[in-house]
């Protein structure tokens, strides 16, 4: 499938025909270029490292400093986390009025404040409005951030910006949580510690994020006036084909990430270096490929590669099935082995659901689109938890069966073919959204 491919509302970044296919192979075309790219590498790496610093010690953070169980946590967590997805709406509105630097500046800041009234505040009311900024926050930064590197990326550079988010972000975790395994306390001051470092972390993320460079594609030339009509993302069918497909695949990634140590603990006997040598297998992948591979990954159809790329998780689910059976040495090639494929996959379905997510949206609505994703995005969270803890009380072997067909539903999903909405030059759709 290397013939010309342009898809709706994005010029440039997806026509073959206007990419010199010799400029490919220099190491200057892999990396994203244009004003402010350092600038916006660097805020998105410490906001991403602020939240890798705390994501390892969420639940001991939280029941340690609130003074609440275990329990009780965990359904606040759930409960605050659903209770926003409402609100992204009205984050969307804001951030096609007045820009993606503003509502990343705005989710900064209402993360720092979140984290200074867990370390400051005790008991089940402040846990549930500090969470509720909290989850608030998290789901607006993750629908302005993609936003804001289409709109700094210069003409045929999309593709690398939006690798980059994927690149800084990955990268920050992963240091974030390494420096709070080194110099994290498992004691109440310690946890103290790590919220007032993250408080601050967010702050400095929020103050870069003001720093980052205006250019005519920024804010002002894409804010619509209020006069203009309501973006209906819910009424646009190939968007919410897109939607549901990385939905489904976010739902299997979420419940891997939670499911695998368990099993490869409890069911499979391993030993417990396994589990981390898996996810820095998974990490430094995604933090090496990231970049090359989303110019690979233009040459072909995005609904292709995300499909292709959800079934290259089945890779990992059938090898956590094939373990059981085999010497340790074979377990471990086979798990190294489909991990590795998976990972190939979760970097090839993050670059095609982004050029996807934030092409389909007409101009000037792409914020209320990214936002009404986020809905998608917050209800895989919500239901792999539940989905992991089911299959693994009683039928452990059954969950990886489950996920391999949930990646052939998003496949199908993702490939299916209907007329899309054509969008003129001004990003504008001819048709109504519903026709797609």
């Amino acid at each position: 499938m290397t013939a010309p491919t342009r898809f709706p509302g994005i010029e440039g970044s997806c026509d073959m025909e206007a990419v010199d296919l010799k400029d490919r192979s220099t190491p200057s075309s892999v990396l994203p270029r244009g004003p402010g790219v350092v600038w916006f590498g660097i805020s998105g790496f410490v906001n991403s490292t602020g939240t890798g610093f705390f994501h390892p010690f969420a639940l001991l953070f939280f029941t340690e400093l609130s003074g609440e169980s275990l329990r009780s946590v965990g359904l606040v967590l759930t409960v605050t986390a659903l209770a926003v997805l409402p609100g992204l709406f009205a984050v969307g509105r804001l951030v096609d009025r007045l820009g993606p630097r503003f509502v990343l500046t705005a989710a900064a800041a209402l993360r720092a404040v979140a984290f200074a009234g867990f370390i400051s505040l005790r008991g089940l009311v402040p846990l549930v409005v500090c969470g509720l900024l909290l989850a608030l926050g998290d789901r607006a930064e993750l629908a302005a951030r993609p936003l804001m590197a289409i709109r700094l990326a210069p003409e045929g550079q999309r593709s690398q910006w939006l690798a980059l988010t994927r690149v800084v972000f990955n990268a920050g975790i992963g240091a974030g949580a390494l420096f709070a395994s080194l110099f994290v306390v498992d004691t109440g001051s310690g946890f103290v510690i790590l919220g007032a470092i993250n408080a601050a972390s967010f702050v400095l993320a929020a103050l870069l994020y003001l720093g980052i460079p205006a250019s005519k594609t920024t804010e002002a030339a894409f804010i619509r006036p209020i006069s203009s009509p309501r973006a209906a993302p819910w009424r646009h069918v190939a968007y919410l084909r897109v939607a549901g497909a990385n939905s489904l695949l976010l739902t299997a990634a979420f419940a891997m990430e939670t499911a695998l140590p368990v099993f490869i603990l409890r069911e499979l006997a391993m030993p417990p270096w396994i589990v981390g040598a898996l996810f820095a297998v998974n990490t430094v992948l995604l933090a090496l490929l990231q970049l090359p591979m989303s110019r690979v990954l233009d040459r072909f159809r995005p609904p292709l590669v995300l499909a292709l790329g959800g079934m290259s998780y089945v890779a990992l689910y059938v090898a956590a099935l094939l373990a059981g059976g085999v010497p340790q040495g074979a377990q471990i090639a086979l798990m190294v082995g489909g991990m590795a494929l998976y990972t190939l996959g979760e970097l090839a379905v993050s670059q095609a659901s982004l050029v996807m997510l934030t092409s389909l949206p007409p101009h000037g609505e792409q914020g209320a689109y990214l936002a009404f994703n986020q809905l998608f995005a917050g209800g895989a969270a919500a239901i792999a938890p539940l989905l992991v803890t089911a299959f693994l009380a009683d039928w452990p072997a059954g969950l990886w069966w489950a996920l391999a067909g949930v990646s052939v539903v998003a496949a199908i999903l993702s490939l299916s073919r209907r007329e899309e909405p054509r969008v003129s030059k001004e990003g504008r759709s001819h048709e109504p959204l519903g026709s797609a």
